[in-house]
């Protein structure tokens, strides 16, 4: 077990993370001010944020790896990503359509799509942990799928995309939009169409043989 003064240290981390994911969701990061963020920590003093964090944006960052779910769906896929493609998708695409229904991923997709807008550095940093990663590693996936034979091959970088549009349209239809169809739209019922249509092009079949 860590000594106290390391648990302690950790405990006052979290509470400013979580501080802050409630002030960003409600203000926005640009208009977040510190004590505001201290205010929902519960901590004494706005200065001691930088006793945990380098910067605001570095506190986004934490925000970013510790509550967001798709990041975990991220962590999960890494040690998912050895079977064959039927087996590998539906449960994956399923995950991460799952996480899109929880309300952190809403606030935090909103907060960080708006900055990086605005801010370079917010824009790479998200990338680099999130969509930028995401896709590299489903793109290795799939090249090498290809090179085992089971997938036709194409450009991996533009299948990984193809396979990932979809939950993107989902989530912003669904909770942007909030359009009807869109909520009235199961997770289930997306995951599965979304990998069936996708293996439906991609899948290699095996020849058939003579008629009888």
């Amino acid at each position: 077990m860590p000594p106290r003064d390391e648990q302690e240290f950790e405990q006052r981390r979290q509470q400013i993370i979580d501080g802050a994911l409630a002030v960003f969701a409600d203000k926005g990061f640009e208009k977040a001010t510190n004590k505001e963020i201290a205010d929902a920590a519960k901590i004494n003093s706005p200065g001691l944020i930088y006793h945990y964090f380098e910067d605001k944006i570095d506190l986004l960052y934490q925000v970013l790896l510790a509550r967001m779910p798709l990041i975990k769906v991220l962590d999960s896929a890494e040690s998912m990503l050895d079977g064959p493609p039927e087996e590998v998708l539906p449960p994956l695409m399923l995950m991460a359509l799952r996480a899109t229904d929880q309300w952190p991923t809403i606030a935090i997709a909103k907060i960080v799509i708006a900055e990086s807008m605005r801010n370079p550095r917010v824009a790479r940093m998200v990338s680099e942990v999130g969509p930028g990663r995401g896709l590299r590693l489903l793109a290795s996936y799939l090249e090498r799928q290809m090179a085992a034979g089971r997938l036709r091959r194409v450009d991996p970088h533009a299948a990984a995309r193809l396979l990932v549009g979809p939950i993107i349209a989902y989530m912003i239809t669904r909770h942007v939009f909030e359009q009807p169809e869109a909520l009235a739209l199961e997770p289930e019922v997306m995951a599965r169409t979304a990998v069936d249509t996708f293996l439906h092009g991609m899948l290699v079949r095996p020849e058939a043989g003579p008629p009888a």
